[in-house]
């Protein structure tokens, strides 16, 4: 979805497209991930250095994890909870 949308933008912008990395531009969304962990923090004097830095880390892998649930194929999906009300 992330390669499509950024498709959509770069024609509407007429600019080079995604797909310069990796393979249809399917490495795009973990260089951008990359690069946003790679950016230069500034952490705030009053805040704690430690959930600071570790915030973002932890709401991006809740997000991974939320897709865990969803089936991709009949039958198999990464993870069976049988929470039917909740899922």
């Amino acid at each position: 979805l992330t390669a499509a949308e950024r498709k959509v933008m770069s024609s509407m912008q007429q600019r080079k497209g995604p797909n310069v990395v990796g393979f249809l531009g399917l490495l795009q969304p973990i260089a951008d991930g990359l690069k946003l962990f790679a950016k230069e923090t500034v952490i705030p004097s009053s805040s704690n250095p430690v959930n600071f830095a570790l915030a973002p880390i932890l709401t991006f892998f809740l997000s991974l994890l939320s897709w865990a649930v969803i089936p991709v194929n009949a039958g198999f999906s990464l993870v069976d909870l049988n929470l039917g009300l909740i899922y």
